[in-house]
């Protein structure tokens, strides 16, 4: 019986090693693709990125001036000012209080705004937060 067991011993092992290298090639295998298929995406990647960095530049460098704003021409000033003057007309008939400057008015409804935004945030968070919470015992 002792040779047996040592038989069934050996061969036991021979499986497992034997085992053992196939697992290892396998993943051998498999990293190596994985890090072809990687570097490849990568190469693409960087293509493409570098691709429209190239137009996002150009495209920038004709349509955008120095400080970020969009080149209009003579036509879009004229558009611009015209659409200013409208909006300020419209604060100052209908939104602005008494003794109150069109650009106090503009800076008191963005304030309002900004306060609302952080309302509506908060009970965003509060309310995923609940969502989380629910089901779950304490």
């Amino acid at each position: 019986m002792a040779k047996f067991a040592d038989h069934m011993e050996k061969i036991t092992e021979g499986v497992t090693e034997g085992y053992q290298k196939i697992e290892n090639g396998v993943v051998t295998g498999y990293k190596k693709i994985e890090d072809g298929v990687v570097t490849g995406y990568k190469k693409i990647e960087d293509g493409v990125v570098g691709g429209f960095g190239k137009i996002a530049d150009k495209c920038a460098s004709v349509m955008l001036n120095e400080d970020g704003s969009m080149k209009t021409g003579k036509v879009g000033e004229a558009v611009a000012n015209g659409y200013k003057k409208i909006e300020n007309a419209f604060v100052n008939t209908f939104m602005a209080k008494e003794g109150e400057t069109v650009e106090e008015a503009k800076a008191r409804i963005a304030a309002q705004q900004q306060a609302r935004d952080a309302a509506q945030k908060a009970r965003i968070e509060a309310s995923l937060e609940a969502s989380r919470n629910a089901g779950k015992r304490n």
